[in-house]
């Protein structure tokens, strides 16, 4: 597994918004070019936040691609809260 891959990938979706409409419509091609593993395939496709960011994942990287995909952000922020053993978000 590799974040570095995982993390160039996803600047990769926003610099380019035709990468960004490749992997909307074929998520495991575009993953695939980055040499992801197939957990790391599923786990983006899942938008698995908190597994994400605990892999490495920059959490400023992560946070845009949650916008992009139009993750509610307080979901993202509760994954987040949660990988890191910091409990849920307080409202």
């Amino acid at each position: 597994m590799s974040a570095q891959a995982l993390n160039i990938m996803l600047v990769d979706l926003f610099r380019s918004e035709e990468a960004f409409t490749r992997y909307q419509r074929d998520p495991d091609t575009v993953a695939a070019q980055y040499n992801l593993t197939p957990e790391e395939q599923e786990r983006l496709k899942a938008k698995d936040m908190g597994w994400l960011y605990q892999r490495g994942v920059h959490p400023y990287i992560l946070a845009q691609f949650a916008l992009s995909v139009g993750y509610d952000l307080r979901q993202y922020a509760s994954q987040l809260r949660e990988a890191t053993g910091q409990g849920e978000v307080m409202h």
